[in-house]
């Protein structure tokens, strides 16, 4: 029996997400009152997998663990309320694993300004038996995808051995840096296709504090030919920065693109931003979501069909997919909570063609 292909695989976290809606950040040893709370589900991994899909990939989630006894009957609920969110999003989950560990969990604490402060219960995230072999389940999910998209709630051993079965397979892997703060190792970075940090992942990336000295963007570029490119000269490189914008970069060329807002202020007239929690997973999976799409206008999903491809169509395409990325992620922010907060496909292009 032929198995179901899918565009996207996407191996990473969930988490149960708790929040806290405070005036300012507690200072240490202080004990505040929150205006608020309330639970939403997350976790970077879950996040990427169901914008994935309402974005319009068909996409399989191969890295989520959940609580499966009973004996913590509040961890369970907190599972199986996720796995139902995601199932509604049109989302595969025939490559979840059940273990008895509880559901991850996030704390996150919202101050008046929008900023976010978070703490991570890793929980069923880290629980591998084996660090030196992916499980069954997730390596036929690779098999039968040609994009990967990881992040750094699962441990790196395991990314590692994900991506580096897409390699071998000329398949292309999207790592977006955020999550637990660790050295990428060398031979993890040698099989990715893509990395996409903000500035504080960037400069955990090349293990240095930024100084800009100048204009900004010149000087991440020297910054990433300097510290990336040195050892990893086919590494692309996009940077989220957040209220401006990204910025692609490679070896041959720079790609930039501006928030939504930028281009046209008016946006704000009918949207209010109410939190930018999730604002970065739907970023990075609306542009491997777009970028699947244009890529497979040209030809087969491989990481040759990119190559093969001259510079400007390169561009042509990031260009398009940042600026999709960008409309999603404003979309995101517009509404409370990270998974629940992921926009459809025909929202963000509604959105695109009203305003932009």
């Amino acid at each position: 029996m032929n198995q179901m292909m899918f565009d996207i695989c996407i191996l990473g976290s969930a988490n149960s997400d708790l929040f806290l809606e405070v005036q300012d950040f507690p200072k240490e040893g202080e004990t505040i009152a929150a205006k608020k709370s309330y639970i939403k589900n997350g976790g970077k991994g879950a996040n990427q997998a169901v914008a994935s899909s309402l974005l319009g990939s068909k996409s399989i989630f191969a890295g989520i663990q959940f609580l499966k006894s009973l004996g913590q009957i509040g961890n369970d609920e907190l599972g199986q309320i996720l796995v139902k969110e995601m199932k509604a999003s049109g989302l595969s989950l025939d490559s979840l694993r059940y273990v008895d560990v509880q559901t991850g969990q996030a704390i996150i604490l919202l101050n008046h300004a929008l900023e976010n402060s978070i703490i991570i219960v890793a929980g069923a995230n880290t629980h591998y038996q084996d660090l030196n072999e992916l499980p069954q389940k997730f390596q036929d999910a690779l098999q039968n995808s040609n994009f990967l998209q990881l992040q750094m709630e699962i441990p790196q051993e395991i990314n590692y051995l994900a991506a580096k079965h897409m390699k071998e397979h000329d398949k292309i892997t999207m790592l977006d840096c955020g999550g637990k703060a660790e050295a990428l190792k060398h031979q993890f970075l040698d099989n990715l296709t893509f990395i996409s940090p903000n500035e504080t992942e960037l400069e955990r990336l090349i293990n240095e504090k930024i100084v800009y000295d100048g204009e900004v963007d010149k000087a991440l570029e020297d910054i990433v030919h300097k510290k990336v490119f040195d050892q990893f000269t086919k590494l692309i490189v996009l940077l989220k920065l957040g209220s401006n914008g990204s910025l692609l970069i490679t070896k041959e060329f720079s790609v930039r693109s501006y928030t939504v807002t930028h281009y046209n202020p008016k946006i704000l007239n009918d949207y209010k931003i109410v939190d930018t929690v999730g604002a970065g997973d739907c970023f990075t999976s609306a542009f491997c979501s777009q970028f699947y799409r244009l890529l497979s206008e040209i030809g087969e999903v491989r990481e040759s069909t990119l190559r093969n491809l001259d510079n400007d169509k390169q561009k042509q395409i990031f260009q398009k997919s940042m600026e999709f990325a960008s409309a999603a992620a404003f979309l995101c922010i517009t509404q409370h909570g990270a998974m629940p907060s992921m926009p459809k496909l025909d929202e963000v292009n509604e959105f695109l063609k009203k305003y932009l």
